[in-house]
């Protein structure tokens, strides 16, 4: 475990100040010393739970720092009462270790920058009458700033060198798969590009620029197009010639993109940002742009995706894989803005998935939880979602693209906005087709979808009373939503009565299914199968809620009549399927279910079943996907499915108060047959009638827990198994 986190800390050290070489030589000309940017504490504080020293180098943590601030040598020492609320002293001990080890690195790492400040200072002061050059001090700093992070780094270097004799060969394979996993992290990518992108010669970018001015079949009416090309691309190299004057400010590689006017201008700086990457080491897999729109259309009639899962190559070529910068492909239209609407955001990862689709970055963002300090730009607007409860969540993922012809695409889907969700876990995504604008003498009612599609998501955006999506409400209403073909249900904070209480959550998905489901006689025998990546607290019993709540709701069709309740069926990883999976490899988690909440509800492991996902080649990609559905005895049928962002929850779901009361922010959508397919249930094994198969990302027949499994619990990483 030592080893494993020195090599982390190498990393991330080696990463951070390779990126901080171009900024500090800004600062050549005055003292130098540690970014003094105070840490963001992190959000579950006393309840954290990570070992990772990324984390804590990333993050604040006063209740540790007190702890351990006077211990940074030798064996530490934990007062019978550390000040807070301690239900776990082994997990405390890991990580005020991991945090000593932290916090000796940065005050090594300050002495060392102290030196250096003398050593500049000095050097400085001696020569104040003599006429060195500017260029010399910059390489003089530069030179320092190089020789401090190659110290640290033999002196790691040597500590691993010796741990490494007593670990185990598997340890090996730990570091360097945390080692690649930290490398891909798009944040460091961002730095890396502009780092690089800094230290370009001007006369490359006039070089290039030479390119648009040669161009002869350039229309006189684009000339004010090309002279933004130009300014695009030279201001993604201007950082490197402010950077020789202190006063200057430096330009971002987010912030060049941003200024870039055209779609060619976007395209160029999409190239050059992608060679700098690989000239880096980065590896860098997009899928070529301009040919998502056939994958699209022939994804019909369902238009269900799933992401592509980075290290499990058969996803690859797969009809039904995508990632992110295909949903915002030129082929499906040039963006003009987006709004999007998720839980946690990471700012720069989301504009980099911009530049490397050549798509604007203008947009609107409802946030429950930023990841990220990337400075926003006056395009983008950030605005977080205060809850009405403190155990209510932001955890709607929808987004709504608005294109130049002024038509707009609905995606909805159940993946975080930032790097881990979209790289190898198991997610989905429904995209609409392209909504055209109705003509300016269209009603109010115009433009509606056979599922009233419009109306409810018109409902949920103004559920918010911001007025800053006033222009958005009115865009949707000028949509034609008439191609739409699934239903859209959704959740929002609150005790609602009277009409209001079938249009939320497990009531409304109870409504649809009620008027527009159709089953057989024997539907007590088609089981509901559930699938979700966290679990709430459902009560000290099946009929506390299941039984009394979802149940009943997701029995709902057509025919009226008394029935048996069907069989109820559960996927959920087990810590098995955790162990095997890509998260484990790098001590990453998305699945949030706690080890107090499960010993309250025991009874539910009687209802689990495997994540089993080999057909689709997601065996080993952690589901964060949630989904819900109808299957025929012999799980070849479905009578409707549900992709949802809501987890098998009270608080995303609803439960009965005298009021249908909901704590969370959700968002889905129902297929029913009948207005997809013209049919009264989906194939899922084979296709049935020219009704092609519809996709089910996990494996049938269902593999029910085995005596000894245990569901994953988050208080796995404290060792308890």
């Amino acid at each position: 475990m030592v080893i494993f986190c020195i090599f982390l800390i190498k990393l991330y050290l080696n990463s951070y100040l390779s990126v901080r070489v171009v900024n500090c030589m800004a600062m050549a000309m005055t003292s130098y010393s540690n970014d003094g940017s105070v840490k963001k504490k992190c959000p579950y504080m006393e309840k954290c739970y990570r070992k990772n020293p990324i984390h804590f180098n990333e993050m604040s943590h006063p209740h540790l720092e007190k702890l351990v601030i006077d211990q940074l040598e030798g064996e530490i020492n934990i007062p019978d009462d550390p000040g807070f609320e301690c239900s776990d002293r082994s997990l405390l001990i890991d990580q005020l270790k991991v945090l000593q080890m932290v916090l000796k690195k940065q005050r090594s790492s300050d002495q060392n920058s102290t030196q250096s400040v003398t050593k500049v200072s000095t050097g400085t002061s001696k020569n104040q009458g003599s006429n060195q050059s500017l260029k010399d001090k910059i390489e003089k700093h530069k030179q320092t700033t190089m020789e401090r992070r190659d110290n640290k780094l033999k002196e790691m270097d040597e500590v691993a060198g010796a741990l490494f004799k007593a670990s185990n060969s598997s340890s090996k394979s730990s570091v360097h798969t945390n080692k690649v996993n930290v490398m891909k992290e798009e944040l460091t990518k961002l730095k890396l590009v502009e780092e690089r992108m800094q230290e370009e010669e001007p006369s490359q970018g006039k070089k290039r620029n030479s390119n648009f001015n040669n161009d002869q079949n350039e229309k006189k009416k684009s000339k004010s197009n090309h002279d933004d090309d130009i300014e695009c691309i030279q201001s993604s190299i201007r950082s490197s010639e402010s950077s020789h004057g202190s006063s200057s400010k430096s330009t971002s590689l987010i912030e060049s993109f941003q200024q870039c006017k055209t779609t060619k201008s976007r395209a160029e700086l999409r190239e050059k940002a992608i060679k700098m990457m690989m000239n880096h080491g980065l590896k860098v897999s997009v899928v070529e742009p301009g040919n998502f729109a056939l994958k699209y259309a022939l994804s019909a009639p369902y238009h269900l995706f799933f992401t592509r899962i980075q290290n499990a190559k058969e996803t690859y070529d797969q009809q039904f894989s995508i990632t992110f910068p295909e949903i915002l492909d030129i082929s499906l239209g040039e963006i003009d803005s987006s709004l999007q609407i998720n839980f946690m955001v990471d700012v720069g990862w989301l504009c980099l998935q911009y530049l490397l689709a050549g798509q604007r970055t203008d947009m609107l963002i409802l946030y429950g939880e930023r990841v990220d300090e990337e400075k926003v730009g006056l395009n983008i607007t950030m605005l977080p979602i205060q809850m009405p409860s403190r155990f209510g969540c932001h955890h709607t993922k929808v987004m709504i693209l608005k294109y130049k012809d002024e038509g707009i695409r609905v995606v909805v889907s159940t993946a975080n906005l930032y790097s881990d969700d979209w790289e190898n876990r198991t997610q989905g995504l429904w995209i609409s087709p392209h909504l055209p604008p109705l003509p300016e003498s269209a009603n109010p009612g115009d433009g509606e979808s056979p599922t009233d599609f419009k109306k409810d998501l018109e409902r949920y955006l103004n559920s918010y009373r911001l007025p800053a999506l006033t222009e958005w409400i009115a865009t949707v209403r000028r949509a034609d939503f008439s191609s739409v073909n699934v239903f859209f249900v959704a959740s929002v904070p609150g005790s609602h009565k009277n009409r209001d209480t079938d249009l939320w959550g497990h009531r409304k998905l109870a409504s649809v299914l009620s008027k527009h489901a159709t089953l057989p006689p024997d539907a007590p025998q088609w089981p509901i199968v559930a699938q979700s990546s966290s679990i709430g607290s459902l009560g000290p019993n099946y009929e506390s809620w299941l039984l009394k709540e979802i149940v009943p709701s997701m029995s709902r069709e057509t025919a009226k009549g008394v029935k048996s309740h069907p069989n109820f069926h559960f996927i959920y990883p087990s810590i098995k399927n955790y162990k095997d999976s890509f998260d484990c490899r790098v001590a990453s988690c998305c699945l949030p279910y706690s080890l107090q909440t499960h010993s309250k509800q025991e009874w539910i492991e009687s209802y689990l079943y495997q994540w089993k996902a080999s057909h689709t080649a997601r065996d080993k990609a952690m589901p964060h996907i949630k989904s819900y559905t109808r299957f025929s005895p012999d799980l070849k049928r479905i009578s409707w499915f549900v992709l949802t962002s809501a987890n098998l929850s009270k608080a995303a779901w609803g439960t009965f108060r005298n009021s249908h009361y909901i704590m969370s922010y959700e968002a889905g959508v129902i297929f029913i047959p009948k207005f997809i397919t013209g049919s009264t249930t989906f194939p899922v094994h084979e296709e049935e009638k020219n009704v092609p198969v519809f996709p089910i990302p996990y494996d049938r027949p269902l593999k029910k827990y085995e005596p000894g499994d245990k569901p994953f619990v988050t208080e796995f990483f404290c060792g308890r198994d």
